[in-house]
């Protein structure tokens, strides 16, 4: 059934809706509904459409209806959360799955293994499935994206530009006073803001087993403990949880930007796909999308911009199925070209999980941990009183809130310079996938030049140690990524099967080589310092992998190369960098066309991705709103 054509009386509060030669009247009320169900309840236009319903598609609409003349529509390919899904969870994540769940192609470098490829499948996107961690990486992040662009960034991006809006995201609530005397908790509150409607907040309990791991941090040299997590620095420093400071449950795109709003010119459609964006003549104009139960697909315009903020996986797919992207991969596919993009589904980048394994055996008789919450029935019963009564104590600990976000230079002090000038004077190009066009090769040569930069940095962050108060340090994280891989449609079924995911893992010998030096540092950190008397049991690489060319053989069976923060698909670049988007985050080459998600990072920043999104999303409605 096509979408009404409206023509509004307001003085009697109803529409006439014409269906071919039929006209009948339909109360107003049907067409202020904030949750489409039907594409009956569609109006004819919007004045944006935004394809994905996730963390920065659902703060760009709630920043552009704020104005009650603008109409906007969400079109969302998951669910709605339900309750369950906001709830507290011992190490994040949800209480079912609401996620996608792909996997990767061989990967060459890591033995042929292929890996899970996992995103958030729910209004909230991913947002409402992640660890909850609220990490903001460091300012030389941010400045080398608007380094790109030379004397030509004109936009703010930067650290000094970004810090506005990452203060305008979120409303922070200190630690407890009583953690923050027993941890010596540093915290400054003027690197955040208080108005917004999501919070960052802290639990109300620690275990006492992280003291010696903290410490054992200051006893190597060249590791700064910095103010505040979100001051742009890298060292040890404490970070907040996405969570609400009373309620202790998930603080998230949706109950945030969605379901306490009350607005009839915000509207939103959950389980429904958009298959393609709509050009003529150089221009979006519209979407085709289908909805839950629908036979045929629905075709809708916007009278301004559509805003693509399905995420870095999706969103290239998107483009590619849309005509916009490289020639070479829709050919293949079968799809027409419209516009001859190049870097569309290329600059892929994740972080990377090292499956180094080191326990500490003596935290268990530091009392009470982890394990006492199993193990101990007085203990267990004293955490549930608390939970029950107030939702304070253990349970209020969703994933962790320190870690070492460590720079090169004290992950590697030996070698961190010489491994940067070996970055520079690569042959990058020959680290990319065979075929790469030529504006990408040069965009990732820009790239890696001004990470060879941030190695000699002490204030970026390149690496994340974790710890865990009742087992050690976990899994070392590399937050800066030297490989870049690509999403790209399948050929042979472009539109309903998933796009293929080529993370080109372990491609770079300097990551290779970086790898290396973050295991002999964890070793330093569990055998230099106090925690030598914790009885450490290094399970893997394990102890008969001893010189550095052993480690760099273990690594191909041990790198997982996501950490979940896909990134860089759609980049922000100058064109002939392989770019996709400008500065205003339009698409080269299309007019009334943005994208607004993670996939316009050129590079990762050195911390979760969730912080950045949300930045980059209250950016993207500051330029939208003002029509850059």
């Amino acid at each position: 059934m096509p979408v009404p054509r409206l023509f509004s009386l307001l003085t009697l509060g109803v529409a006439f809706a014409a269906v071919g030669s039929h006209a009948f009247v339909v109360p107003r009320s049907v067409y202020q509904a904030r949750r489409i169900v039907d594409a009956s309840q569609l109006l004819p236009t919007y004045d944006y459409i935004i394809v994905g319903g996730g963390t920065s598609g659902l703060t760009v609409a709630d920043r552009l209806t704020e104005d009650p003349d603008t109409t906007v529509l969400v079109l969302e390919a998951g669910s709605m959360p339900i309750a369950e899904d906001v709830l507290p969870v011992t190490g994040g994540g949800t209480q079912r799955q609401v996620s996608y769940i792909y996997v990767s192609v061989p990967q060459k470098n890591l033995g042929g293994q292929i890996f899970p490829v996992i995103l958030g499948k729910m209004v909230g996107g991913s947002s409402g499935i992640n660890a909850m961690m609220s990490a903001r990486g460091s300012a030389e992040d941010y400045d080398r994206w608007g380094n790109l662009f030379g004397k030509h960034n004109k936009h703010g991006w930067n650290w000094q530009g970004l810090l506005p809006y990452f203060k305008k995201a979120f409303s922070f609530n200190p630690p407890p006073a009583d953690i923050v005397e027993e941890f010596d908790v540093k915290y400054d509150a003027s690197y955040w803001g208080t108005e917004s409607a999501l919070d960052v907040s802290f639990p109300s309990y620690q275990y006492p087993g992280l003291q010696p791991m903290i410490r054992a941090f200051s006893e190597l040299p060249g590791i700064e403990f910095t103010r505040d997590s979100g001051a742009g620095g890298a060292g040890v420093y404490w970070f907040p949880t996405f969570m609400d400071p009373v309620k202790h449950e998930r603080s998230y795109a949706v109950n945030a930007h969605y379901s306490n709003l009350g607005r009839p010119n915000y509207h939103l459609a959950a389980d429904t796909l958009v298959r393609r964006v709509l050009l003529q003549h150089g221009s979006a104009k519209g979407v085709e999308f289908t909805m839950q139960n629908q036979t045929s697909p629905t075709q809708l315009k916007a009278t301004k911009e559509i805003l693509v903020a399905a995420g870095a996986v999706h969103t290239p797919k998107l483009l590619q199925l849309s005509g916009i992207g490289p020639k070479r991969v829709l050919d293949a596919a079968g799809i027409e070209t419209l516009v001859d993009l190049p870097g569309v589904g290329q600059n892929f980048q994740d972080h990377a999980n090292l499956g180094a394994e080191v326990t500490l055996e003596g935290l268990q008789a530091i009392h009470p941990n982890g394990n006492d919450l199993v193990t101990d029935p007085e203990f267990r019963k004293l955490a549930e009183d608390l939970w029950a009564t107030n939702r304070t104590g253990p349970y209020s600990i969703a994933y962790g809130n320190i870690a070492g976000w460590l720079p090169l230079t004290a992950i590697s002090p030996g070698r961190f310079s010489s491994l940067a000038a070996e970055l520079e004077n690569q042959d990058h190009g020959a680290y990319l996938p065979p075929g790469t066009h030529p504006t990408v090769v040069k965009g990732y040569a820009a790239q890696m030049r001004g990470l060879a930069s941030a190695m000699r940095s002490k204030d970026t962050v390149f690496a994340r140690y974790l710890v865990n108060a009742t087992t050690g340090p976990l899994a070392p994280i590399l937050n800066q990524a030297f490989n870049r891989g690509s999403i790209n449609v399948d050929p042979a079924d472009p539109f309903d099967s998933p796009p293929l995911v080529d993370f080109n893992g372990l491609s770079n010998p300097i990551e290779r080589a970086v790898l290396v030096e973050m295991v002999k540092f964890l070793r330093r950190y569990v055998s230099e310092t106090t925690l030598a008397s914790l009885q450490v049991n290094e399970t893997q690489p394990g102890p008969d992998v001893v010189t550095d060319a052993e480690i760099d053989a273990w690594l191909p069976s041990a790198l997982t190369p996501s950490d979940w923060h896909a990134a860089g698909t759609a980049a922000m670049m100058p064109l002939e960098l392989g770019g996709v988007v400008d500065q205003t985050l339009r698409v080269y080459g299309v007019k009334n066309l943005r994208v607004i998600d993670a996939s316009i990072m050129p590079s990762l920043p050195g911390g979760n991705t969730c912080q950045a999104v949300y930045a980059i999303a209250e950016k993207a409605a500051d330029l939208i709103k003002s029509n850059a």
